[in-house]
């Protein structure tokens, strides 16, 4: 056993003062003191320490080492205990030692910044007589003297190299002599005095203070003045708090496993997957449903509708209508993708959401959180999860009731700065709205893992905000099926390509942005099995562009952005571009653009609508006003309902016109009185789905061409025969240039996902070298020189109008095009096939002085240990992953758990220990049956 025994090694010019001290508490304390200057020369101080330090070590003869330096120019990071812990001041150097303390420093400096300072131990070890000074200075730790200069150099030499030496006067005005009661006499303050007369300053006596070396010689626990470091740490810098920190050594811990470790329990996964399965997409333009056979892998029936965005289930209901009836009936498993969570935060819509803040402590700016009403709530945590302010529930109580009475919101949202690492607090507050209010709430942590409070917030809001959208769709989605006598459990697709039970959807819907393009990637690596390609899904509004690598889609680990909000929703990295099949094709000074906008195709117009060719008809009277641009002969026909608007007196005018027979933009101008079409009242009509748009789109040249007939090829031809009339053009040359036109933006959108992981691929359009070389290559090169692409993996292209498009793009840019099999439903198939996939993660961290956190469990865990604090994290992260897999939707049980340390190596070559990350990860297909679902572990 170590002699109670406490051994100092520091700085020569503390010695006075913790001798002193030293004997005013009683201590036994043997003093090693290196010489004074070493400030100046880091390394060698750092070098000189150490060796002290393992020589008290390797002595075995003390139970703690007290440093007396600060960070000293650095000189102290890096430095290492062995088996004797060490205790460290938080200061930058020894002044504030002097002084009592780091706040007592900054006091004196904001008083008078350019003072020389000067204590009885920094006199004794390193002062020089005044009389003295014009012929000697310091030249780091060494003394210079004006005589050995001159009898080497000559007089002229040593006077400028002493005059540069003693420069450094001219940066203080002050000389101030420190009194810490450790010496009497007045020796040391007439040196000062006498500093401040030879060099013109001014003179101050100030009083010192012993606490902080008290402190050092009696602390054994990290505080805010005094950082206690525990056997085989190191010494750092923290750059956040601008102090000094310690890291654990790893050089005798245990690295993580070399490979993933399964993790299973008792309970066996019970077979509940389904045979027969429905795979449904309601997307932007069109609805697709497929029955898929489980056992044989097989597509067994599809089925296409249009999208009815302002009833998602009447165009589900008319999708499954085109589908066989009696396999229908078989139906084991739903899985639905959508577009209706991101269409829903684009649109602004949703209920009123109430937010409630727990930011970091004293830090608030409210432009920061663009969204009211909004308040703050006690309850603080720091960095690591550790409570610094409890939750007062009363007052959550009194805010909440205030926000539903005088705000009238239907939901809230909870977030707090640290939330993710520990959601104690947030779930607190939750339970308090709650138990007042009865409205729903939704935690930021319940949403993310990641640290930015921010973005959580913003998250959670979102979130919260559109719950009513998705759970009415589900509810009636659930009616449809029941009415035709499905009963089976229904799975959403979320954003990043995996399933969750609707239950959970219903709750969490802000996962499900982007969800119908991850289903079509899904769809395009089942359809094809290919490990390594591009998938484009070109669909009725956008196109949608991924790379597949090794198997799998790289996620947005950060989150995505939807409507311009950054968000914490997990969500694959896909390219999407407004170009599709129903792209508007529109006509601006002689000019033709496609997209972005989407538009009803004219063929649908016509026969949707008896009086569409009406509306056709009068266009050829007026098309001499169409000559600049083709905007007003956009046609308006009603699909909708506005009695929940409560519409205007024009925008009555309007609906009542549109009630006889579908009109153009121009006719509507004319016929409501308006000076110009941009004063008609259609916006609010258009964006809640009462009336629908309709144009030119590349679907409509594809009736011409006869390459796709699904609607009125009659209406279209008088229709483009005046767009052609209007560029004076022959019909068959225009019709083939705009489809080419179509195949070349395309082939720019495959080309640009190509060229997404290196630079940013939108300058094709701004970098006149790069619209050169581009357009050498569509146009197959001239007499000079001809480019070509190639890629090296395959294209699969899947959407309803691929077919038509993709060969002609992929051979621009020499891709192989791969068109699988009902690649027009891929959506639909890519939803049925996902999988559950539950994906979290925890961090072991060093506590503040001594021990390990875990950061991402309920509660601020700290292990004495590191491998107890590794064995419950992992089994309770393993818990966790479980819990959460029964709620979305899948009972299989085996976790796969990975390691990570973060190891970077000091000075000298040895690692220290930031931190582990362990990553719990569970797949598996959806239950049949619903199993009994436990209470939800927060997480």
């Amino acid at each position: 056993m170590k002699p109670n025994k406490i051994v100092v090694i520091g700085c020569a010019v503390l010695g006075v003062d913790m001798k002193y001290a030293a004997r005013q508490l009683g201590l036994a304390v043997d003093f090693k003191f290196l010489e004074a200057g070493l400030h100046e020369r880091p390394d060698l101080l750092k070098k000189k320490l150490q060796d002290a330090i393992d020589a008290v070590s390797a002595a075995g003869e003390a139970n703690r080492i007290v440093i007396g330096y600060g960070v000293c120019g650095r000189g102290t990071i890096g430095i290492q205990s062995r088996d004797i812990p060490l205790s460290i001041p938080k200061v930058h150097d020894c002044i504030a030692m002097f002084l009592g303390g780091a706040a007592s420093y900054r006091r004196e400096f904001k008083k008078f910044p350019g003072t020389y300072y000067i204590s009885a131990g920094w006199h004794e070890e390193k002062a020089v007589p005044v009389s003295q000074r014009r012929l000697q200075a310091w030249y780091g730790d060494k003394r210079v003297h004006f005589d050995e200069i001159a009898r080497q150099y000559g007089d002229q030499a040593a006077e400028r190299t002493i005059t540069f030496l003693n420069s450094w006067q001219k940066n203080y005005q002050r000389a101030a002599y420190i009194d810490t009661g450790s010496r009497t006499g007045s020796t040391y303050e007439d040196h000062a005095k006498e500093m401040a007369e030879a060099y013109g300053w001014t003179y101050e006596k100030i009083s010192g203070s012993l606490d902080l070396i008290e402190k050092m010689l009696t602390g054994t626990q990290t505080t805010d003045d005094i950082l206690f470091v525990e056997p085989y740490h190191a010494i750092e810098f923290d750059a956040v708090t601008g102090t000094l920190s310690s890291h654990p050594l790893w050089e005798d811990k245990p690295t993580s496993e070399p490979g993933p470790v399964i993790f299973s329990d008792d309970r066996p996964s019970l077979p509940l997957t389904a045979a027969i399965g429905l795979g449904i997409d309601a997307g932007g333009t069109y609805t697709d449903a497929v029955i898929y056979n489980f056992n044989t892998g097989k597509t067994q029936c599809k089925g296409k509708a249009l999208t009815t965005r302002w009833d998602f289930t009447i165009g589900i209901r008319r999708a499954l209508e085109k589908l066989d009836q009696n396999q229908l009936k078989q139906v084991e498993m739903v899985a639905l993708s959508t577009t209706l969570a991101t269409n829903a935060i684009v649109e602004g819509d949703g209920q009123k959401v109430g937010l409630l803040l727990m930011p970091p402590y004293g830090v608030y700016d409210p432009t920061d959180y663009p969204h009211e009403p909004k308040a703050l709530v006690p309850g603080r945590l720091s960095i690591t999860g550790e409570e610094i302010e409890s939750v007062d529930a009363n007052q959550v109580r009194r805010i909440v009731k205030r926000m539903v009475e005088k705000d009238q919101v239907n939901a809230f949202a909870v977030s707090g700065f640290a939330g993710a690492i520990n959601p104690d607090h947030e779930t607190t507050v939750r339970r308090i709205i709650q138990s007042e209010t009865g409205l729903f709430v939704t935690c930021g942590h319940e949403l993310s893992s990641i640290l930015d409070f921010k973005i959580r917030a913003t998250t959670a809001v979102l979130n919260a905000r559109i719950v009513p959208r998705l759970g009415k769709l589900i509810a009636n989605l659930e009616k449809a099926l029941q009415a035709i006598g499905i009963l089976a459990p229904i799975v959403v697709v979320k954003g990043d390509g995996t399933l969750m039970r609707a239950e959970m959807a219903k709750a969490r819907p802000v996962e499900t942005i982007f969800s119908g393009p991850a289903a079509s990637v899904a769809g395009a690596r089942h359809l094809t099995g290919l490990e390594d390609a591009l998938v484009v899904d070109v669909g009725g509004t956008t196109t949608d562009t991924a790379a597949v690598e090794h198997g799998s889609v790289r996620v947005c680990s950060t989150g995505s952005t939807v409507a311009g909000r950054r968000t914490h929703v997990r969500a694959l990295d896909i390219r999407t571009a407004g170009l599709g099949g129903d792209s508007l094709i529109n006509r601006e000074k002689g000019v033709f653009s496609i997209g972005p906008r989407r538009v009803a195709p004219i063929a649908w117009l016509g026969s949707s609508f008896s009086g569409a060719n009406q509306a056709i008809d009068y266009l050829s009277t007026r098309l001499r006003s169409f000559e600049t641009s083709t905007r007003n002969m956009q046609i308006l026909a009603l699909t909708g309902t506005a009695e929940h608007l409560h519409p205007t007196e024009m925008e009555m005018t309007v609906l009542s016109l549109l009630e006889k027979r579908p009109h153009s933009i121009d006719e509507l101008t004319r016929k409501t009185g308006v000076l110009i079409d941009r004063h008609l009242p259609i916006q609010r009509l258009e964006e809640n789905f009462v009336v629908q748009r309709c144009g030119l789109t590349p679907t409509d040249l594809l009736h011409l061409a006869g390459e796709f007939q699904r609607w009125d090829t009659a209406a279209v031809r008088p229709f483009f025969r005046m767009i052609a009339a209007l560029s004076k053009r022959d019909e068959t040359e225009l019709r083939q240039e705009l489809l080419e036109t179509v195949s070349q933006n395309l082939a720019l959108e495959i080309l640009k996902r190509q060229l997404d992981d290196e630079v940013n691929p939108e300058a094709l359009h701004s970098c006149p070298v790069c619209k050169a070389l581009m357009n050498n290559v569509f146009s197959g090169g001239d007499s000079h020189y001809r480019l070509r692409i190639e890629f090296k993996r395959p294209v699969i292209g899947i959407g309803a109008p691929i077919a038509f498009f993709l060969p002609r793009a992929a051979a621009m840019i020499g891709a192989r095009a791969v068109l699988p099999e009902h690649a027009d439903v891929a959506n639909a198939i890519g939803a049925i096939t996902s999988n559950v996939v539950i994906e979290r993660q925890v961090r072991i961290i060093p506590g503040s002085g001594s021990g390990f956190l875990i950061e991402g469990l309920p509660g601020a865990r700290r292990f004495n240990v590191f491998e107890e604090a590794d064995a419950f994290a992992k089994e309770a992260l393993a818990g966790m992953v479980r819990t959460l897999a029964m709620e979305a939707g899948t009972s299989t049980r085996a976790v796969t758990i990975e390691t990570e340390d973060q190891l970077p190596v000091d000075a000298g070559g040895h690692p220290i220990f930031i931190g582990r990350i362990i990553k719990a990860r569970l797949t598996g297909p959806p239950d049949r049956v619903v199993a009994e679902v436990p209470a939800i572990m927060a997480g």
